[in-house]
């Protein structure tokens, strides 16, 4: 997991919160070789079975590992979205970074319990 401190907006100037986040951001995403998935409200959406049919098979493909990147406050930068190999959403609301984090771990709990077959899901 790579995290950056969260950029401050003076005033209404996001775009410069938004643009020191990206730079870190992308920072430490040169030396990632994996598969990296950007989380954005404006991602594709998946079921729990979809996203467990996403890994799935970009395991089986040998994509190496994953970085998922959750952006700040006001979102992430156009860079970062062109630098992903994928853009997913976890839902059309807004939450804060601390509850992003957790829902996207317990998916991936989830998401691996489905691909193990285990009763986890269901």
């Amino acid at each position: 997991m790579i995290e950056t401190r969260a950029a401050k907006a003076l005033g209404h100037d996001f775009i410069k919160a938004i643009d020191k986040e990206s730079k870190e951001m992308l920072k430490a995403l040169t030396k990632f070789r994996g598969h990296v998935v950007a989380l954005d409200v404006e991602g594709r959406m998946l079921s729990s079975r979809g996203l467990a049919e996403f890994l799935r098979k970009r395991q089986d493909n040998s994509v190496g590992a994953f970085c998922f990147v959750i952006g700040g406050a006001y979102g992430l930068s156009k860079r970062i979205k062109e630098r992903a190999d994928t853009i997913l959403s976890l839902s059309p609301m807004t939450f804060t970074h601390e509850m992003s984090r957790l829902i996207l771990i317990e998916q991936l709990y989830r998401a691996a319990s489905i691909n193990a077959g285990t009763p986890y899901h269901h």
